[in-house]
């Protein structure tokens, strides 16, 4: 299930990157449209408790707006096309930052106790240093998005929106895997599909008794 929904996102980005491209930016609304409306509706359905926050309806809102503004012949409807890709990352940034202020556990580190139980002493520093790294990417890939988006050239904006931040995310994602078994060992190996099982469970985004460790360090 997992990889179907990677690949079902990465030929939602080439579609809409094409379609972009050709200047055919109701299609792209539209592909856009339906990829966020079955992506909320996994999230909804999969989510322990149905809450209506999710970057994906930011996105349907946004999209559903484009839709309206295109078949009422307004061209600025692609500043529409172009915003749920900020939004996203914007969220991404808020959602990795605010678990780096104090009092709060790191959430790369809230991944980790997940997936173990508990976090050994080696790893509380490595994982504080890999959230705040994804936050900084985040808040790159934010400030270089909305500056392609103003510079008012689409395509521009699609080749960095759609191509090069999903490449480097992933690059990140698959590279930080590699580094972490050669550093760290046996201990440190951990299957990329394994993580993204975590990452997809919309428990471990959120800060609740379950996410906390106890005096010992291990989840309840």
């Amino acid at each position: 299930m997992h990889a179907i929904r990677i690949l079902g996102a990465i030929a939602c980005l080439v579609l809409i990157h094409v379609a972009i491209l050709r200047e055919d930016y109701g299609v792209a609304v539209t592909v856009g449209l339906a990829y966020s409306c079955i992506s909320f509706a996994i999230g909804w359905f999969a989510a322990e408790r149905r809450s209506l926050w999710s970057p994906w309806l930011v996105s349907i809102i946004l999209m559903i707006g484009a839709e309206v503004a295109l078949w009422c012949g307004y061209t600025s409807a692609v500043a529409l096309v172009l915003a749920p890709s900020v939004v996203v990352n914007v969220m991404l940034l808020a959602l990795f930052g605010h678990t780096l202020l104090p009092g709060r556990e790191p959430l790369i580190t809230r991944f980790r106790r997940i997936e173990h139980g508990y976090v050994a002493r080696r790893f509380v520093s490595y994982t504080r240093s890999l959230t705040i790294l994804w936050a900084i990417l985040f808040a790159i890939a934010t400030i270089v998005s909305v500056a392609a988006a103003l510079s008012g050239d689409a395509a521009l904006w699609s080749w960095i929106s759609l191509i090069a931040i999903p490449v480097a995310s992933l690059s990140l994602f698959l590279g930080e895997h590699i580094y972490r078994a050669l550093r760290f060992g046996p201990e440190g190996r951990s299957s990329p599909m394994r993580t993204l099982a975590i990452v997809l469970r919309s428990d471990a985004w959120r800060d609740s008794a379950t996410s906390r460790p106890d005096s010992r360090g291990r989840l309840p």
